[in-house]
């Protein structure tokens, strides 16, 4: 295959030139020795060679063989960064078109590089011993050695050549003590998010805030601090995440709008922290005292305002446990808020609703603390109106707990009826039959092990098939009503220390001092917390079973905390009123989610069945569910 290289390349790339795409030809290739996951390159156009770096997104290019000594790639996206008085390209994203070739031309190296090698000719000089700006720029212990045999073959020429090349060179003028032009006062350029990478010079991005965290503290062994991030898009659909800490925080938050454009620069890249970073980028940008962030206007409107990655409900059904994703669909029920305390001992609020889209299947979204006020309000009153909103979820996170859902974490945003295209779609869907249309949910009624929609189950099921015996637990869904609830000792006390990031839990006495005591954490504290274990009574039209229903689930079951309703009892003796909230849990038809599991007590063996979650029958869900199930049935 014939191929020609772009005539000046390396000039106007050196000269800033962005737009060209220009076609060069590898000459050297090698991993950066004492850098990890970082490869150096020389590029040529045939009479000029250049040193080049390959961001880190081009690393499985290299480490594959795909391109390597003598190919010839066409540069799609790069920069070109002065480090240490040499300049560098680094390239972000290239196309290969050939595989492996023969050195095409007579490439030379720039003088500079040259004068610091005096072992090389003019001719064809290409190597590294004496760029010790490049072997720093890269954390490189070591010169690279180059590979291809006929770049060596024109560097044997004599040593009078290289004196006559040195005394012709002129060093720079030193402009050390002249006022300003010690400084680069010049804008830095702008370059695209993707382009971004650590060895660049100056530069800056103009992008769009799309999400803004709160601030946060911290404590840890350098001491107290505050952090807060907030992401960036810009009009090449690039993202990355800006974060700020201590004094830097004073600085910026009050003045970052979510929404508005930013032109930012001065800031040091570091590598993302993808526990707590989804975006796709491996940096992540951190602002110190001498970035500078100005407000610019948004007249053409280039940027979009958000960028989505939606995925189909189907997809969620098989995505990872812990994966961050994107999803939207027509919102049709919602349930109320309810109190829930946490491991870390917080009590935050959790509302849930269904979502339904165009592949005929529906998921639970759980909506965590200010959404359930906020934006599940907002929901809730569209609903009530006999509206169906579109909600998009941005950055939600996906469990595989009794089936597949997605929650809101604090990156999480949501976007009811967004102007989209995708909302347009779902939007006519749904309106022309969609609403009527039966749908299976990949949450309510799917459990580890079984089939979907094989697993709801009626009382008598769960003695009759011998639920429970396996190795594994079985994980089931019952349609009841509670008929009993024992009083005697519907909670425990409990310990309320921390254990790393949990709480302990752990059931504790009260000791003569009046103190209370846990055996587990060996400590007294003044004030214990009491937590569910309620022992309830479950029966449906074929029969009768006993459950157990911990904290969470007897949140869901009695409206109202372990303390509140203990308090209610033993400290107010307000019988009345605490026969009243047992009262009007009862009867009333929940949807359980149970486990059963055989245990061993001694020397018998039981099987114990305890509520995962209660949800109240929503009567249209029901329906549903019951007509599909006889159509399923009928065929």
């Amino acid at each position: 295959m014939a191929v020609r290289l772009t005539v000046n390349a390396i000039a106007k790339v050196n000269r800033g030139n962005l737009d060209l795409k220009p076609v060069v030809q590898l000459l050297d290739l090698k991993q950066v020795v004492g850098a990890k996951e970082r490869y150096r390159a020389v590029v040529s156009d045939g009479s000029a060679a250049q040193q080049a770096l390959l961001a880190a997104q081009l690393n499985e290019v290299a480490e594959s063989g795909a391109v390597g000594v003598g190919s010839v790639v066409r540069l799609l996206e790069y920069v070109c960064s002065t480090v240490k008085n040499r300049r560098i390209i680094v390239i972000a994203d290239m196309k290969i078109l050939i595989r492996d070739s023969e050195t095409i031309g007579n490439p030379k190296l720039p003088p500079e590089i040259v004068s610091d090698n005096p072992e090389f000719s003019n001719s064809l000089s290409i190597g590294y011993s004496g760029d010790q700006s490049f072997n720093q720029a890269t954390n490189s212990s070591s010169p690279a050695k180059l590979v291809s045999s006929s770049v060596m073959k024109s560097c044997n020429k004599s040593s009078s050549s290289n004196a006559q090349l040195q005394s012709s060179y002129q060093p720079p003028p030193n402009y050390k003590s002249h006022g300003a032009i010690m400084k680069n006062e010049a804008p830095a350029r702008i370059i695209p998010i993707a382009a971004l990478n650590p060895y660049q010079g100056r530069w800056a991005i103009k992008a769009r805030v799309t999400a803004k965290g709160e601030v946060r503290r911290y404590n840890n062994a350098k001491g107290d601090g505050k952090v807060f991030s907030f992401d960036l898009l810009d009009s090449d659909g690039g993202e990355i995440r800006a974060t700020c800490f201590n004094a830097v925080v004073d600085r910026f938050y009050e003045s970052i709008e979510v929404g508005k454009v930013y032109l930012l620069s001065k800031g040091s890249l570091k590598p993302a922290q993808k526990n707590f970073n989804h975006l796709n980028n491996h940096w992540e940008i951190f602002l110190e005292a001498t970035t500078t962030l100005q407000l610019c206007p948004d007249e053409d409107g280039s940027i979009p305002t958000q960028q989505f990655n939606f995925r189909k409900i189907s997809d969620i059904e098989n995505a990872e446990n812990n994966s961050i994703a994107d999803v939207i669909g027509i919102v049709t029920s919602i349930n109320p808020s309810v109190a829930i305390l946490r491991k870390n001992g917080m009590e935050t609020q959790r509302r849930i609703l269904n979502l339904k889209d165009l592949s005929s299947l529906s998921v639970e979204i759980t909506l965590w603390g200010e959404f359930c006020n906020r934006e599940g309000r907002q929901i809730e009153e569209k609903l009530d109106s006999g509206l169906f909103p579109v909600l998009a979820v941005k950055a939600g996170k996906v469990s595989d707990f009794s089936g597949k859902s997605v929650g809101t974490i604090s990156s999480t945003q949501l976007f009811i009826d967004p102007i989209l295209p995708e909302t347009r779609v779902l939007r006519e869907w749904f309106d022309g039959g969609g609403k009527d249309a039966s749908s299976n949910s990949i949450s309510r009624d799917m459990m580890p092990g079984l089939p979907s929609n094989d697993c709801r189950k009626t009382v008598s099921q769960i003695k009759g098939e011998g639920l429970g015996r396996g190795n594994k637990p079985d994980w089931v869904t019952v349609k009841a009503s509670i008929s009993f609830i024992k009083t005697d000792n519907f909670c425990y006390t409990a310990c309320p220390l921390m254990i790393g990031d949990r709480l302990c839990n752990k059931k504790v006495m009260k000791v003569p001092s009046g103190r209370w005591s846990c055996d587990r954490c060996a400590k007294e504290f003044d004030e214990c917390d009491y937590r569910y274990l309620l022992q309830l009574q479950m029966q449906d039209h074929t029969g009768v079973t006993w459950v157990t229903a911990f904290q969470e689930s007897g949140v869901e079951i009695i409206g109202c905390s372990a303390r509140e309703l203990y308090e209610l009892k033993h400290q107010e003796h307000n019988d009345q009123r605490f026969g009243d909230v047992i009262q009007q849990c009862l009867f009333k038809q929940y949807v359980f989610r149970l486990k059963i599991k055989e245990e061993h007590y001694g020397d018998e063996q039981q099987v114990k069945v305890t509520v995962v979650k209660a949800d109240k029958v929503n009567p249209s869900a029901e329906c549903k569910y019951l007509l599909d199930l006889i159509g399923k049935l009928s065929t």
